[in-house]
């Protein structure tokens, strides 16, 4: 079951959900089914438009320095004081608790990001920026693993201040 929060107040049903918007139930089901529907809805939302731009650099850049420019990207905004996570990552911890579609969703996101960055990794390849003896897809997949990392990371304030290390340690096994 998926919840919805707003203001601090978390929603667990459609009744919730028309309080809290002030649409009526008519509305909210005839747009989204229900609450697992809005809540997909809220996925390709936040995919598209929100980490949208920061997987737009791998797609414009399918090479070593987008890699970079992704890592960067990633990097920085985890350490922000502000930062409270990525909805996807936070979702794929919790899998378990969201709707088939929503998991879906999510794992189709991870997917894409690593295909991107193994594409990018072959082409860096190809352009000679690193060895040819490299795994890319196991290293895109380090990547990944990496980046989730981060993103957890970013939700602890105490851990904030290592958060830019690991961008030079992911450059250092690329770069070995």
């Amino acid at each position: 079951m998926s919840v919805f929060w707003r203001n601090g107040y978390m929603a667990t049903s459609i009744s919730d959900l028309v309080r809290e918007t002030g649409l009526n139930t008519a509305s909210m089901y005839k747009e989204f089914g229900d609450k697992d529907g809005l809540f997909v809805e809220a996925l390709e939302y936040y995919r598209g438009h929100v980490i949208g731009p920061r997987y737009q650099i791998l797609i414009e850049n399918p090479n070593l320095a987008g890699v970079e420019m992704f890592l960067r990207n990633v990097m920085t905004g985890a350490a922000r004081r502000e930062y409270k996570g990525c909805l996807m990552m936070n979702h794929l911890a919790q899998r378990h608790l969201i709707s088939a579609d929503a998991a879906m969703q999510v794992g189709a996101f991870c997917a894409e990001v690593e295909s991107l960055i193994e594409t990018a990794l072959l082409n860096a390849q190809s352009d000679g920026d690193i060895g040819p003896e490299k795994d890319a897809r196991q290293l895109a997949s380090f990547i990944v693993f990496c980046v989730h990392g981060t993103v957890l990371y970013g939700r602890h304030d105490a851990k904030k201040d290592v958060i830019p290390d690991f961008y030079d340690m992911i450059m250092g096994v690329l770069h070995r």
